[in-house]
């Protein structure tokens, strides 16, 4: 998906909201901002994904603010949170015997957990187990505004080579409760993260918090970048994995930006689970709301 008009706004106010968690001097937050500004207008290029820029003004943020690693604590509060809730919906999915339900079920707590993402909902991670569960079941019980998970299933059912494209800390532990579903249809499954942290994205080091490490192989995408990247910041290791891939399966915007560029390029079907964030997103996929649940087979 190409950058579009409300694009630069969003990218700018991304920013804002992560200086005022970030940065606690307000000169500091200012300069930053004006870089940004200033790069934007110089270098953005409505041909290219908008998380090529998102990626740009948050490594500023890092460079400017000297944050190795930007939102540590909420990060580490998020996987916990994660962890907490994924036996209850592990519970809930060996209750269910159909299998269709069962799959959509796992897929829509995995979308829903898309939003346990700090940056954009603060839905506060010192909650008990059962208060998250709540809140993000009032996201799930909004269903999916775009269901192709009978065509998923169909696919998963073939045992395909799978890419899993992880998306934020948190929502990673509920990644898993579907991965270990598409190996219990013989899916060989590769999960690719984030090389080095940049926002909420998870990385090698959340992959190992939550045990995905144990559950599948996980390779990194690439360097800090928001979704996978798609130019030469790509690792070797995903380039080949991808190549090789009969279903690759991303989750979260960002992420899809990238699939809905790549995915003619690549022989594997490409699927996209997340929520929507933004009415641009959400039109690329036929929806009409600019925020929505979507499990979709683009190709």
């Amino acid at each position: 998906m190409q950058s579009g008009l409300p694009c630069p706004a969003c990218i700018i106010d991304d920013l804002r909201g992560a200086l005022l968690d970030a940065v606690p001097d307000e000169d500091l937050r200012r300069s930053i901002l004006r870089e940004a500004l200033r790069d934007l207008g110089v270098a953005f290029d409505y041909g290219r994904i908008p998380s090529v820029y998102i990626t740009h003004v948050h490594r500023l943020l890092k460079a400017r603010a000297g944050l190795a690693m930007p939102f540590r604590e909420l990060r580490e509060r998020c996987n916990d949170a994660g962890l907490q809730l994924a036996p209850r919906i592990k519970a809930r999915a060996d209750a269910t015997a159909d299998d269709l339900a069962r799959f959509r079920l796992l897929a829509g707590w995995a979308i829903a957990g898309n939003h346990l993402d700090f940056r954009t909902v603060g839905t506060g991670y010192d909650l008990a187990p059962e208060r998250i569960e709540a809140a993000l079941q009032g996201v799930l019980s909004e269903g999916l505004a775009r269901d192709d998970t009978a065509a998923i299933l169909e696919l998963v059912r073939r045992g395909p080579r799978v890419v899993y494209l992880a998306d934020n800390v948190g929502e990673i532990a509920l990644d898993a409760l579907l991965i270990a579903e598409l190996q219990r249809y013989g899916c060989p499954v590769t999960i690719a993260v984030k090389g080095g942290p940049i926002t909420s994205d998870a990385i090698s080091a959340d992959a190992q918090a939550v045990g995905l490490d144990r559950l599948a192989p996980v390779i990194t995408a690439g360097p800090d970048t928001l979704g996978i990247p798609i130019d030469g910041e790509m690792s070797p290791e995903l380039r080949q994995a991808l190549g090789q891939a009969e279903l690759i399966i991303a989750k979260g915007q960002a992420n899809y930006y990238a699939l809905s560029e790549l995915a003619p390029r690549l022989s594997a079907h490409a699927v996209s689970l997340l929520r929507t964030k933004c009415a641009l997103a959400a039109e690329g996929l036929g929806l009409s709301a600019p925020r929505a649940n979507a499990a979709a087979l683009l190709r």
